[in-house]
């Protein structure tokens, strides 16, 4: 029946709010240790019997486990408070929050902020750690020649986001020599400072700019566009722009980020997440064969799709 369909996406929301609400309360932080029910109330200043319906729904919803009269955080919601988290709980439920809203404002066909790229960019971008270089290590063993490339080449990330991969990659390759280009002035002032705390920004150029106005030609050893986040419009310069700044020969690598569920359970938040990026102009879930045509109406030319641990990437080159 449709009204259990509503119920449950009713439900859905609600355990989204109290998780955003306990987390807020610094809850989460607490609960990385057991703790018993007593001193839980005793932090939470929170009457016993409330106390156990919130312990109680917050077990129902796999957010806390009890054993030995304890309560403590199951390890995936643990996992994302560690210091070694690719992704934080804080950038996750703000980027559920920022989605909730985008729906709505794709109705009007409101524009993103400035601060909804920077709450997206944490959000898909990987913060470097020793997860995310282990993570990004799998990927380039998928892709030896990208491997190669960067060791102690010139490398462009186009639409670098908070630079998530180059300064996971940085520190493994200490000859590289990168230049990250993002369009969203906080989102690019982000990743250069965490370039300044990681401690590579003399070789990691994180510029404020539009991709299509890069001057350089002829210098970079290989190249990322982060495609998934690019208006139609301006795509066609944008690669343009990264074929003229390649070295003859070098390699662009362009990953299909998103692909039409088979699984019907899928579907729906699919469905959503197109919208929400559809009202931005960015044409959604284009396929590795989109891309490769995409590529060689701008004068690449394949060399492979590839699969990989972050899904398939299409490889072009520039002509010699």
């Amino acid at each position: 029946m449709e009204t259990d369909k509503v119920k449950t996406w009713s439900a859905g929301a609600q355990a989204l709010a109290l998780l955003t609400a306990v987390h807020e309360r610094k809850w989460t932080t607490y609960l990385t240790e057991p703790r018993d029910l007593a001193e839980l109330a005793a932090f939470a200043e929170m009457p016993a019997n409330r106390l156990r319906d919130v312990v109680g729904a917050l077990e129902a919803n796999g957010i806390v486990e009890l054993a030995d009269q304890k309560v403590r955080l199951t390890p995936e919601y643990a996992e994302l408070l560690s210091d070694d988290a690719p992704f934080s709980l804080n950038d996750l439920l703000d980027e559920a929050r920022m989605m909730s809203r985008l729906v709505v404002d794709a109705l009007e066909g409101l524009p993103p902020t400035p601060g909804d790229a920077l709450t997206v960019a944490d959000a898909y971008g990987l913060r470097p750690t020793a997860v995310a270089q282990d993570a990004f290590g799998q990927l380039l063993d998928a892709l030896p020649d990208f491997r190669e490339a960067l060791r102690d080449g010139r490398y462009l990330d186009v639409g670098c986001g908070i630079a998530g991969f180059l300064l996971s990659t940085a520190p493994v390759f200490p000859g590289m020599r990168a230049v990250g280009v993002e369009l969203v002035r906080e989102v690019a002032a982000e990743g250069a400072r965490r370039a300044v705390a990681l401690g590579v920004s003399d070789r990691v150029d994180i510029r404020c700019m539009d991709a299509r106005d890069l001057e350089e030609q002829d210098e970079f050893d290989s190249a990322f566009w982060a495609q998934p986040f690019f208006p139609a419009a301006s795509r066609p310069e944008t690669l343009a722009a990264i074929r003229r700044a390649l070295k003859p020969g070098a390699k662009l690598y362009m990953q299909e980020m998103e692909s039409i569920p088979e699984d019907e359970a899928e579907r729906g938040a699919f469905a959503l997440r197109r919208l929400v990026f559809g009202n931005w102009g960015v044409p959604f879930a284009r396929s590795a064969e989109d891309l490769t045509a995409e590529a060689e109406a701008a004068g690449f030319v394949l060399d492979r799709v590839a699969a990989t641990p972050f899904g398939r990437i299409v490889v072009v080159r520039r002509p010699h």
